[in-house]
């Protein structure tokens, strides 16, 4: 049977909507590889070869975003299949949701990378400005894949808003109640290492804040601590200590190369990184300096326990082999609470973005 105007207008719509869909999984599955490989003078040819050779499907934000592209395709070939039932204005609703996603993409895209330690230019926009546009196009392409799944499967095909709004809150506060048990329960590989005598290369202090007169704070005095114990356990051969500085100060890894000197540690068995501001950044620079350039298979890092998921994950993105061990800063509950809740938000913003 001929297929009436309107009918064919909402065809039209729904093959859009399958392109946006592939458009926004080519966009969600390499943008974290371009914040993370590429740098200014990079060919995007030799770009997508060293994405080849990084991507990792099992890597959980690759799965995360080839899941809800397969949901959402699955639900547009369904009403596609049912297109005589299909409310004309859910569908015309669907489209503009389909918009603003990809406008949202497009300002994403457009923000400048923020200054780091591999070469990105720096941005003048507000520090976390990129991270808000991502979380606002990560939010509404999630609910328009539930929308989706509304009009497919409800008896009337036709889109229901606040259900929609609700089954998205839903499904955000499971997932991140997950990776929140997650974070708040990591237990690090402490007892292994010395269980089992394991031997390695090296060993990565963390950065943490530094305080007047140069000193190390408490939370970085125990990452420096427990560095120092592997190495005198003979855990670890070298010590890498990573963290840049504000002006007028010593840096983070300059202050703990200080500490491990008075505490005996040969001067030619530490490595200083002074640059970097984040973990991202001093896991990058451990990726492409020392970790590759020395062919080690495996490397520890230590920090404070809220904080080892989220460097777990980041080394299992670039390959790095990673034993984490948690320092002995001892916290109230309260403070591991709040600081597994931040860590939780950013370890979902480093899996689906690449960011942190």
């Amino acid at each position: 049977m001929t297929q009436s105007p309107s009918k064919r207008g909402l065809i039209y719509i729904l093959i859009w909507l399958f392109v946006f869909e592939l458009i926004i999984l080519a966009f969600t599955e390499s943008y974290k590889y371009y914040e993370n490989f590429y740098s200014p003078g990079l060919s995007y040819r030799t770009f997508l070869t060293i994405m080849a050779k990084n991507f990792e499907i099992l890597y959980t934000g690759n799965l995360f975003w080839l899941t809800v592209f397969l949901i959402s395709a699955v639900a547009i070939m369904n009403i596609l299949l049912h297109v005589r039932k299909v409310s004309e204005s859910s569908i015309k609703v669907l489209l503009l949701f389909s918009i603003i996603t990809v406008i949202l993409m497009i300002i994403t895209v457009l923000i400048p990378h923020g200054s780091s330690s591999n070469g990105s230019n720096i941005s003048v926009l507000p520090k976390g400005f990129k991270s808000i546009s991502l979380c606002l196009f990560g939010l509404f392409y999630i609910f328009l894949m539930v929308s989706l799944c509304v009009v497919s499967f409800s008896a009337l095909m036709k889109l229901y808003i606040f259900r929609s709004i609700w089954i998205t809150i839903l499904l955000i506060i499971i997932g991140y109640s997950v990776v929140f048990l997650f974070a708040y329960n990591y237990k690090d590989d402490y007892k292994i290492l010395m269980q089992n005598k394991k031997r390695f290369e090296a060993g990565t202090v963390l950065g943490a804040a530094v305080w007047g007169g140069n000193r190390p704070s408490p939370v970085l005095r125990e990452r420096i601590n427990k560095g120092y114990e592997l190495y005198s356990y003979g855990i670890i051969k070298y010590i890498i200590l990573t963290g840049g500085g504000s002006p007028g100060e010593m840096t983070e890894a300059d202050v703990s190369k200080k500490e491990l000197l008075k505490k005996g540690v040969e001067e030619k068995n530490i490595f200083v990184e002074n640059k970097s501001n984040s973990t991202l950044e001093q896991i990058h620079y451990l990726n492409s300096n020392q970790y590759k350039k020395n062919y080690w298979k495996e490397i520890v890092i230590i920090s404070d326990n809220f904080h080892l998921l989220r460097t777990k994950q980041i080394c299992k993105f670039f390959g790095v082999n990673a034993y984490t061990v948690s320092s002995d800063t001892p916290l109230s509950t309260e403070s591991n609470f709040n600081f597994c809740v931040k860590e939780s938000f950013a370890v979902i913003l480093f899996w689906l973005f690449g960011i942190g």
